[in-house]
């Protein structure tokens, strides 16, 4: 390869490198029109003002105008939505790992016995199997809180039966991580975790951290980590205040679920639903911060986006993840399929639809 001073002599046709680049956009890229880069980006202040989008449109439909000293994308010609300029532009997420992370293989799962309050029961299967085969010597899920119930609390469990009696999902910070390190000091070393994408977050940085306890032992405990799906949680005060306008008492309830936009709560066998932006008011003040839906970080990520009723959707992220899940269904505790394209879109698509949400924190201006 020649140095730096060397290529300044060389022929080059960059004019002709950038025709190929649009070309190449032009087949291989999503086609969005000019009008979702200006919603989500040039509207909300997220735009750096680069110039990407203008210098990659292909037919120069975009112009740059300057607005009160401030540089603004206009479209000022015919857009073909090729999607070109939201591909280039740095703002956007385009690939389907920087939305949903590295990634293996998706599949449906379906647990082969009766989970009632799980869509799928996929992870306390997995998790059970793993016990059982002595993969893990404990795992930390939540549950209800001795005092209040639907007040989740973390929990340490060692069997298969101790598990079938935390399934559910709740909707409320836990503190797992807390839990992981109780376990470490009983000296137990290989750990099951499951939690949302900040508990995993948290996690990973204690696995990347020098002077973590994962990292200052010659013979370091391990996390399997699992991560469910999640768009926001919520305060539980704020919770219990909601439903109780509602005129539902929080303590009554069998079930809690979000699928398809609507927040579902379960009481006496009567399901009712509100769209989740009616609770918006009542969400953890960290949600606004998080861009993870799925939990990049895990060994395995679960929820019920892109599967049917009855089936969880499981992402696989690593070997112990892999090999988690093709022992639940050697076992026959698991079935499982691949997903299919238009069903990992749907993942795709609400982790995309959280990741922007960043764009609309106040501004500071």
């Amino acid at each position: 390869m020649p140095s730096f001073r060397e290529g300044i002599g060389l022929t080059r046709n960059h004019k002709t490198a950038v025709e190929l680049s649009q070309e190449w956009l032009k087949e291989n890229t999503k086609r969005y029109a000019f009008k979702k880069l200006e919603r989500e980006i040039i509207q909300t202040g997220a735009c750096v003002e680069c110039g990407s989008c203008v210098a990659g449109c292909p037919v120069d439909a975009i112009t740059g105008e300057r607005v009160e000293s401030k540089y603004v994308p206009v479209l000022t010609g015919k857009c073909i939505a090729c999607g070109t300029c939201y591909a280039m532009c740095p703002r956007t997420a385009i690939l389907d790992t920087d939305i949903i992370g590295e990634y293996s293989n998706v599949w449906k799962v379906r647990a082969l016995n009766d989970h009632k309050r799980q869509d799928g029961g996929a992870v306390t299967a997995i998790l059970g199997t793993m016990l059982e085969k002595k993969l893990i010597e404990a795992a930390i899920v939540v549950g209800h809180s001795d005092d209040n119930l639907w007040l989740p609390a973390a929990k340490k469990v060692a069997t298969k039966d101790e598990l079938l009696t935390s399934g559910g999902t709740f909707y409320t910070h836990a503190q797992v991580i807390e839990q992981m390190v109780n376990c470490f000091k009983e000296n137990l070393s290989n750990i099951g975790v499951v939690g949302t994408a900040c508990n995993i977050d948290a996690i990973h940085r204690l696995q990347s951290h020098p002077g973590s306890v994962f990292n200052v032992d010659s013979k370091p405990p391990t996390a399997f980590k699992v991560s469910l799906f999640c768009m926001e949680s919520f305060d539980y005060k704020g919770l219990a205040g909601f439903l109780k306008k509602e005129s539902i008492d929080i303590k009554k309830v069998d079930r809690f679920a979000i699928a398809k936009g609507e927040f579902m709560v379960t009481v006496d066998g009567e399901t009712k639903n509100w769209p989740i932006k009616d609770l918006d008011y009542i969400a953890s003040s960290s949600c606004a911060y998080c861009t993870d839906f799925t939990g990049i970080n895990s060994d395995l990520s679960c929820g019920n986006i892109g599967s049917d009723d009855g089936w969880t959707t499981v992402i696989v992220r690593s070997k112990q993840g892999e090999q988690a899940l093709k022992l639940a269904v050697k076992e026959g505790i698991i079935e499982a399929e691949k997903i299919d394209d238009s069903a990992l879109q749907a993942v795709i698509n609400t982790a995309r639809s959280k990741m922007n949400k960043r764009y609309k924190l106040k501004s500071p201006h």
